[in-house]
């Protein structure tokens, strides 16, 4: 019997490799990695940056550490007050201090941490997941896996070249729907897919925090630890607590909201994208952000399929869900179904190899209307992302958001940055595995 969430397909692909004894990476382990843990062991976790969402990973790993025998090991913040407060968190939850470091390479050095939970700011996220694999350690990291391409592609490397088990925080990859639309598609079901479409509205300062400003001064914390590969700056409290809102630390709504949904549609639609044209501003909330609080941005894959994807902070109204458009009808990936409305049905060549194309519709492939009780999509149900990753640790098999997925979704937001920043079409090139810049349109 499957558990929760994991498609047919999948398993059947993931137990193929493990019994092959088919390597997570391209190259050969590094002399740094970690122990072999048996079935009875219990997994040595590292949580590093305990903040908002990094103390939501952590009480999920607390509530999974009796089921998958965890322990919360190690706690890492530059930032004293957070450090100390994760600290006291895990005291309070198992009686016992855990170590507490300043630095990643502090973390990593600690032979006694097997597992690191990566949860910073966005922009570190790559160099720090490169680090942890270079150091032996398995490691989950938070959406997105980064910000700028250089990064990115060097934590993917370091990653396929080792022999470590690699999670990203998309967790919406462990849902069963997601699996489910991707077969349904790949089967023909819906025909040819050319327009993806998302509305995320939202009214909110979103991001900000009231008095970040004088929140912590510099000797509370690592402000050159903070900086990582970002240009020496002096210290600013304002990026430091609100970095979602400038950049180089984050992309805003690129990062934050549009790597979930752009993981999605890479996956239902089983490619990488090949092209992005974002646009927007700071139309409403003026208050010193240098990322836009309003963005739409087209992202182009190379079967011949246009995704659109749109975010604003100043009206909530009319949200449009995840919706697939085919031929053969519509794909609502938030509802679980698929109905003929829009479709037309398959659109066939009739004349291969003539110079004049003629081309015919088959209308008896169009799914049912929505009225008809349209086709409920044969999904698994939903998994636990962080569970999938602690099983894989133990047999050292694919996770369900590997480097590869985390890569994609991450060029796809580094290439909305881009594009918004420079005005200008940004294209991956998979052969030369590089950006090329178009010329800037005139604003």
């Amino acid at each position: 019997m499957s558990r929760p969430g994991i498609s047919r397909r999948y398993l059947l692909q993931k137990a193929a490799l493990c019994t092959a004894g088919v390597e997570l990476a391209t190259g050969p382990a590094r002399a740094t990695a970690g122990r072999i843990l048996g079935a009875n062991d219990r997994i040595s976790v590292g949580m590093v940056g305990p903040g908002a969402r990094g103390l939501q990973l952590m009480d999920w790993i607390h509530r999974l550490s009796r089921a998958e025998n965890l322990e919360l090991t190690g706690v890492c913040d530059i930032w004293n007050e957070r450090r100390e407060s994760a600290v006291e968190m895990v005291k309070a939850w198992t009686g016992r201090v855990p170590h507490a470091c300043r630095t990643m390479a502090e973390m990593c050095e600690r032979k006694d941490i097997d597992v690191l939970v990566v949860s910073t700011v966005d922009f570190q996220h790559a160099p720090l997941a490169r680090q942890a694999v270079e150091a032996g350690k398995d490691v989950y990291v938070e959406k997105p896996f980064g910000c700028d391409f250089e990064q990115i592609k060097l934590a993917r490397e370091a990653i396929r070249a080792s022999d470590r088990v690699f999670q990203a925080g998309t967790q919406l990859r462990s849902n069963g729907v997601p699996w489910a639309a991707h077969e349904f598609i790949a089967k023909g079901r819906l025909g040819k897919v050319s327009f993806v479409e998302l509305v995320q509205p939202l009214f909110h300062q979103r991001w900000r925090i009231p008095g970040a400003e004088t929140a912590l001064t510099e000797k509370d914390t690592n402000w050159k630890e903070f900086l990582c590969y970002a240009p020496q700056v002096p210290f600013n409290a304002r990026h430091y607590r609100e970095f979602r809102l400038f950049w180089p630390y984050s992309t805003g709504i690129f990062c934050q909201w549009m790597s979930h949904i752009i993981d999605l549609v890479n996956l239902v639609l089983g490619e990488r994208p090949k092209a992005v044209v974002a646009a927007g501003g700071t139309y409403v909330w003026n208050d010193g952000r240098t990322n836009p609080d309003t963005a739409h941005c087209l992202v182009e894959y190379p079967s011949g399929c246009l995704m659109s994807y749109h975010m604003r902070l100043g009206n909530g109204a009319h949200a449009r869900p995840l919706t697939f458009y085919g031929t053969n009808g519509t794909l609502d990936l938030d509802a679980g179904v698929a109905y003929g409305d829009g479709g037309g049905g398959e659109v066939i060549l009739a004349n291969p190899g003539s110079l004049i194309p003629e081309l015919i519709v088959d209308a008896s492939r169009r799914l049912p209307d929505r009225h008809q009780g349209a086709t409920i999509l044969d999904a698994e149900p939903d998994g636990d992302h962080m569970v999938d990753f602690f099983r894989a640790v133990r047999t050292r098999c694919p996770t369900r958001a590997g480097v590869d997925a985390a890569f994609n979704h991450a060029l796809a937001t580094t290439m909305a940055g881009m594009s918004w920043r420079l005005g200008a079409r940004i294209e991956y090139d998979p052969i030369a595995d590089s950006l090329n810049v178009g010329e800037p349109r005139k604003r």
